[in-house]
């Protein structure tokens, strides 16, 4: 029978190179939708953990006292931030 032929991943690794720099993904190669290619929802989850990180900085510094950190940490999850 036929010997095992070779399978090399050299032109992989380089077109995941050029990937990494951001060639290769313009509107032509996207086959994925909007929410497929980068969920809203995980967005949302960056956004919302950023804006209440930065809001429990702000109270234990005492830049902001608790009331307001509460008003402002409403006013996060109501998407009045963006």
């Amino acid at each position: 029978y036929l010997p095992v032929s070779i399978h090399s991943r050299a032109r992989v690794r380089k077109m995941h190179a050029a990937k990494l720099k951001g060639r290769h993904t313009g509107l032509g190669k996207r086959r994925g939708a909007k929410d497929a290619r980068m969920p809203t929802k995980l967005i949302w989850m960056r956004r919302q953990r950023v804006l209440r990180r930065l809001l429990k900085k702000y109270r234990s510094q005492k830049k902001i006292d608790h009331r307001l950190y509460h008003k402002l940490y409403l006013k996060a999850r109501g998407n009045e931030f963006r």
